[in-house]
């Protein structure tokens, strides 16, 4: 390990020269660039600086997996190891020289022959013994060992990340390492300590567990300790096999890995959108216009209201966005003097006032924004109806007469009046109750007051400040407002709009999708009509 770091801590001259070369050759005219070896795609790129280690909280393949470093057992495997196992991990005091983020190793013998593949993205420490601030490296690595093949013998080694041809050296042995350059943070600052394994490795996709008796540990890719295949070879050679002199026809190989370590890096949520990712807004919930699984939320999908205004609609745009627009919804302006409020640029605006005449001379109307009509009573002079009084005038809401001496009133009837339902006055100062009707009439009728009829419910939509009125005379209902009334048996309706705008009648009257200005039909039974004004 030390003989490695200290290679690498040497190289860093040379990698700073390579950049500055590089800065020179950017001047001079630009050559087609060399494609990567096939059997390899580079990393993606790499999370966040963990603050509590100085590490990378992940790195991410071109598959958009992300593992995090391992430091603990249960990624680790029985061989992981803290300085002092007593303590718990700690940065820098009990924290481990070397981890991995990806680790697959394959072995066989065949023989007197031992072959040895390691495919790893680790990180350490530059001066290779103790964990120390600044001196943080991360590098990728490609690793072959073969003892007791041919001295001087030339072998081609194939592996999930491409094919080597290598060769022994005077004692039959095989030691091939190619790791990127191990630069320490603190000299070259986390874009190249970091980056060296994206811009200068072999290792990506990584490997993991494709089949084997023992599954790995939950939020893992593979297992520390036991056989297992794998899969994620760009060129589908997820096995390690050795050709070359003294070995059988077709060389030594296997497809088992006897250990596959990397710990799964939760990245949806994070707040940056990494590869696989449509938007992150930093959690994993739905509603927001960012899904749980950061993917877009469909244009039109329901999104918090900041600010919550019944005037107000949220929908997302289909791009991460909650976009705030004015609606046309019906709504409370708080004064209770006005009718058939409708949202208006954003702003509940009141419409028609609300009437409030209730039709006794002895009470003067009026209306309190805050509570809606009030009627006061009177003292004005007034007529009880009844000629055998006398001095008529209001009192507690009431015309109150004297009585005339002598003189006798003989009261209507209802059938001298024609009427059958309801009250009517009797012409005395009293009132007649000349009937009920059935269910489901009620009185009324028309226009024509005391006549059992079919009621007509009547629902105005649409253009704000405009009324739909009946013919004959009962129904006079505002934009935004539903209202009922009855009529005669048989009786011809009209119904129209104030300033003669056209409407789309649907209901006991339908213009047919049609636009038109008014609607006749006759009322036989209950009824419902829906108007929405143009």
């Amino acid at each position: 390990m030390k003989s490695r770091i200290r290679f690498g801590v040497s190289c860093l001259a040379i990698i700073l020269a390579v950049v500055a070369s590089r800065s020179e050759a950017a001047k001079r005219p630009a050559r087609a660039p060399v494609a990567p070896p096939p059997c390899f795609i580079r990393l993606a790129g790499f999370g966040p600086i963990d603050p509590a280690n100085g590490f990378p909280m992940y790195y991410q393949d071109s598959t958009a997996l992300a593992l995090a470093p391992c430091l603990d057992a249960v990624c680790g495997g029985p061989g992981f190891v803290l300085p002092n196992p007593a303590l718990p991990l700690s940065f820098p005091d009990n924290f481990p020289v070397e981890l991995f983020y990806s680790r697959a190793i394959s072995k066989m013998t065949v023989g007197t022959v031992s072959a040895l593949y390691v495919a790893a993205l680790e990180g350490s420490f530059a001066n290779g013994n103790v964990a120390l601030p600044g001196d943080q490296v991360v590098f990728s690595r490609i690793r072959v060992r073969v003892f007791g093949v041919t001295p001087g013998g030339t072998y081609t080694v194939t592996h999930p990340y491409g094919v080597d041809v290598l060769q022994a050296d005077a004692l039959g042995t095989v030691n091939f390492t190619q790791d990127s350059p191990p630069i320490p943070v603190g000299i070259g600052g986390a874009a190249l300590a970091f980056g060296t394994p994206i811009t200068l490795g072999r290792v990506g996709p990584f490997l993991r567990f494709a089949t084997g008796p023992v599954p790995p540990p939950p939020g893992t890719i593979g297992n520390p300790a036991a056989p297992q295949t794998v899969t994620g070879s760009n060129c589908g050679q997820n096995l390690f096999r050795v050709v070359g002199p003294g070995l059988p026809a077709g060389g030594i190989s296997t497809n088992l890995f006897s250990t596959i370590i990397g710990k799964v890096a939760q990245t949806c949520g994070n707040g940056i959108v990494d590869l696989g990712e449509q938007c992150d807004d930093g959690n994993t919930l739905n509603g927001d216009c960012c899904s749980a699984t950061c993917k877009f939320e469909p244009a039109g999908s329901p999104c918090p209201n900041p600010n919550p205004n019944a005037c107000i609609s949220t929908a997302c745009n289909g791009a991460a966005a909650c976009v705030a627009t004015p609606n046309m919804a019906l709504c409370n302006d708080g004064n209770a003097c006005t009718t058939a409020d409708v949202c208006t640029a954003g702003v509940c605006v009141g419409g028609p006032a609300l009437g409030c005449n209730d039709g006794n001379v002895c009470t003067d109307d009026s209306c309190d924004p805050a509570t809606g009509c009030v009627h006061t009573p009177n003292s004005l002079p007034c007529n009880d109806g009844n000629p055998c009084t006398s001095g008529d005038a209001c009192a507690g809401g009431a015309c109150v007469g004297t009585p005339i001496p002598g003189c006798t009133c003989t009261p209507t009837t209802c059938a001298a009046q024609g009427k059958n339902c309801g009250t009517i006055l009797d012409g005395c100062g009293g009132t007649l109750t000349c009937g009920t009707c059935t269910a489901p009439q009620i009185c009324g009728g028309g226009g024509i007051a005391n006549v059992c009829g079919p009621t007509l419910r009547l629902t105005a939509t649409g253009r704000a400040g405009e009324t739909v009125l009946s013919t004959p005379a009962g129904l006079s209902v505002p934009v935004g407002t539903t209202g009922s009334a009855p009529f005669a048996p048989g009786t011809r309706i009209t119904l129209s709009v104030t300033n003669g705008r056209s409407v789309i009648w649907s209901g006991a009257c339908s213009s047919g999708a049609n636009k038109t200005p008014t609607c006749t039909f006759t009322l036989n039974a209950d009824a419902s009509e829906t108007a929405n004004v143009q």
